[in-house]
């Protein structure tokens, strides 16, 4: 009755073969060497892949074109978001020689608002349409949110929509508690196209650190490290070690499928030059 429990008990790593992998594990700095915090990581210099000869040949000239690396990026970008950004993978290295594993996540990054057009970032909000007396009121004082309150109601913009003083004063006190700012239209800064958009959620940013870690953890601390812990920290550095050997394989099967040509591409450029006053007339 319990056989099919005793195989996957028999499957599972014992206390002491996780503290060995995870203790074992390649590191390297988090940063540059002088700041000495190191973090699990992999060695994927071209000579430590394992590659064939012909393989090796072509992998130093697949690495300095950016399509190489498109696929490799995207399973280092779906590792950090299954583990919700707490974890991530970056290169590093003189030569980019090294994955090491960083700690981070998610923040506010403070836009709130992008252009459709450029996918240019601002900090203000585009105003919402107002389609009552209020919500033109509340535009209004969103776009002039610097004055005390007594000011808005003898604007001629606020009483030509008929609104009691006291309901003005209300709206007042709304529009500063909302703590935003909002721009006048909705136009974007670079590309000058009238095509902001307010972003549906608050806008994240993603953040590494360059702390170290566990560079002194005590895994036989079982008070510190009980084996839930212990087997969570085991499975993620795992999981770190399948992703980069996707991203050897990915590599291999370009150094097999492709090769490295050149091409003309021709570019178009903006440059200023003299042209007399007189052309014009």
């Amino acid at each position: 009755m319990n056989e099919t429990n005793d195989v996957a008990d028999a499957t599972q790593p014992t206390r002491e073969e996780m503290i060995a992998f995870l203790r074992g594990h390649f590191r390297y700095y988090t940063m540059n060497s002088w700041n000495k915090l190191t973090s699990y990581a992999r060695n994927i210099k071209i000579c430590n892949l394992g590659l064939t000869g012909e393989q090796e040949s072509h992998a130093y000239d697949l690495i300095y074109v950016e399509d190489t690396f498109l696929e490799i990026n995207e399973r280092i970008r779906e590792f950090d978001e299954e583990n919700g950004y707490r974890y991530q993978a970056c290169f590093n290295g003189r030569s980019s020689g090294y994955i090491v594993m960083l700690q981070g996540g998610k923040e506010p990054s403070g836009y709130q608002s992008y252009c459709s057009e450029c996918g240019q970032r601002n900090y203000k909000k585009v105003l919402p349409v107002a389609e009552t007396p209020e919500d033109k009121v509340r535009n209004y004082i969103r776009v002039k949110n610097w004055w005390v309150p007594d000011v808005y109601i003898e604007q001629e913009e606020v009483k030509r929509h008929g609104l009691t003083m006291e309901r003005v004063l209300e709206i007042v006190r709304e529009v500063k508690a909302e703590k935003t700012e909002y721009s006048e239209d909705a136009a974007c800064g670079r590309c000058g196209a009238v095509a902001r958009q307010n972003f549906a959620t608050q806008h994240q940013r993603i953040y590494a650190q360059g702390t170290g870690m566990d560079e002194d953890a005590d895994f036989e601390d079982e008070e510190e490290w009980e084996h839930y812990s212990l087997k969570k920290r085991y499975d993620l550095v795992k999981s770190f070690d399948k992703m980069v050997d996707d991203c050897i394989e990915i590599f291999r099967s370009l150094c097999d499928n492709y090769r490295v040509v050149e091409m003309e591409v021709p570019c178009t450029r903006t440059v200023k030059v003299l042209e007399p006053i007189a052309a014009e007339a």
